[in-house]
């Protein structure tokens, strides 16, 4: 059996993303928009543009999320709004191949200036 994939976007990865994604662990928590946690993730990739989480939970293609980035212990997390723009279920041969598990991608909405430096602040520190 084959992974399923749903992507919202045509084009190859690089076309669609206007800034680059590093790989890193950063933990996310995802709402919905009623406020349930659907997830509590870490992410597998990250840019100031959005993010791929690796996990499980019931979402659609094209819902609108809220998500938190954890900041550290001693700070308010970021929350941000986002859209799902793809889901990914892994194929059999993948090591963490169990029912329901999947990545998420994300597309972060409406970033501020503010946000967006938060954001590549801590995608500098999780990669040093």
């Amino acid at each position: 059996m084959q992974g399923t994939q749903v992507d919202m976007s045509a084009g190859s990865p690089e076309d669609r993303r206007g800034r680059p994604r590093v790989t890193v662990a950063v933990a996310f928590k995802l709402f919905d928009k009623r406020g349930r946690m659907l997830l509590h993730a870490r992410t597998l990739d990250l840019s100031t543009a959005g993010a791929l989480l690796h996990g499980v939970c019931k979402t659609d293609v094209g819902e609108t999320v809220r998500v938190e980035v954890s900041r550290g212990a001693a700070r308010n997390p970021l929350s941000l709004e986002a859209t799902v723009v793809r889901l990914q279920a892994p194929t059999p041969a993948s090591p963490d191949a169990l029912p329901g598990n999947h990545g998420i991608g994300i597309r972060f909405n409406d970033l501020s200036p503010i946000d967006e430096t938060v954001l590549a602040s801590l995608i500098k520190g999780a990669r040093t």
